[in-house]
């Protein structure tokens, strides 16, 4: 904290609990209140992060090229460049600030979703400070009513969709502690490093690959795959892909109120995939674009908590209802509006 504020750091709070009050993945969190009275959440980042992440990072990349040596199915090199990417971004705690003012644009209007208020004047590149947020972690409430149960799923679901098909945004993290649940079933977002900006074109390809496993059009598909920027995939490889997809989609494909999986499974996607990755292995593998990275990795998250919930909603209307008007110009224009107000740049 004297690193970050200063000698005379404790003087800018009314109090500061120097024992953590929980973990973060590159830090930790204190509970504090502000000279006004005001309760605060101050993340502090562990000393020398960045020199332990980038060592991380280079035996991370030794570890994808052993696995690749005996399992082609797939090709780590684009996945171990989106990590690096976004890992990078999780060490600048300005950069996250700035995550918090564009998700309070985008869900300005979304009552079942609670964000904090970021703390300029008491943040720097490695504290993080804001409003504090009272809730109860989501395992706490697998045991409530249906309906209860049905309203926290919803309210995920739309504070992890609406901002990635209005905006063109993605928290890449449904990670259980970065979130909890307010006694009224509303949802307490608290953590924005990880957050991946598309291109529209990308949420476009999301939407055709949904058409195409409906509508069984393989051009649309095929289309879709490239969008979202795979390239040379044979007839079979697409059919392989397209199983894990049916999965994904299944949901949103029937118009009828039932759980995110019907079956008695209690790992979300686990036997689908191991499908999907030994036929890719036989097919000779394929690379997945750096974007399918936190993609995936939202929607198994989103599963798995949805199937904990054990919800029966019509995910079909819930989808339908965020892409009914999707039109690529309009994203653009509200995603560069939402991006100017948070000061952070346009992705590549």
């Amino acid at each position: 904290m004297v690193g970050e504020l200063g000698l005379n750091w404790s003087k800018k709070f009314a109090s500061f609990e120097k024992k953590a009050a929980a973990a973060a993945s590159l830090g930790q969190v204190h509970r504090a209140f502000d000279l006004n009275g005001r309760e605060l959440a101050c993340k502090l980042q562990y000393p020398d992060m960045k020199s332990v992440v980038e060592a991380d990072l280079r035996q991370l990349r030794l570890v994808f090229s052993l696995y690749h040596r005996y399992d082609k199915a797939l090709d780590p090199e684009q996945i171990h460049e989106e990590v690096s990417d976004r890992l990078r971004e999780e060490l600048d705690y300005n950069l996250e600030l700035s995550h918090i003012v564009l998700y309070r644009d985008m869900l300005a209007h979304e009552n079942g979703v609670n964000l904090p208020v970021a703390v300029p004047e008491l943040s720097t590149n490695r504290l993080l400070t804001m409003t504090w947020l009272n809730g109860t972690r989501l395992l706490d409430w697998v045991d409530a009513d249906l309906q209860t149960r049905n309203q926290v799923a919803v309210n995920m679901f739309r504070a992890w969709y609406v901002p990635f098909y209005y905006y063109g945004v993605i928290h890449g993290d449904p990670h259980l502690g970065n979130y909890s649940v307010c006694d009224d079933g509303s949802i307490n977002l608290m953590d924005f490093g990880c957050i991946r900006i598309f291109q529209a074109q990308f949420v476009g390809g999301v939407i055709d690959l949904y058409r195409a496993i409906k509508e069984k059009d393989r051009e649309l598909a095929i289309h879709a795959y490239e969008t979202w920027g795979f390239t040379g995939l044979s007839r079979e490889v697409i059919d392989t892909l397209n199983l894990w997809a049916e999965f994904v989609y299944g949901p949103l494909l029937e118009d009828k109120n039932r759980r995110i999986q019907e079956t008695d499974g209690t790992v979300y996607g686990a036997k689908i995939a191991n499908k999907v990755h030994k036929e890719l292995r036989r097919l000779g593998g394929v690379t997945p674009p750096k974007e399918f990275l936190l993609m995936d990795r939202a929607a198994v998250g989103l599963g798995s908590v949805f199937l904990h919930l054990q919800a029966e909603i019509n995910w079909h209307q819930l989808f339908h209802d965020l892409i009914s008007d999707f039109n690529v110009t309009t994203l653009e224009k509200r995603q560069k509006s939402s991006l100017k107000k948070a000061k952070i740049l346009k992705p590549n």
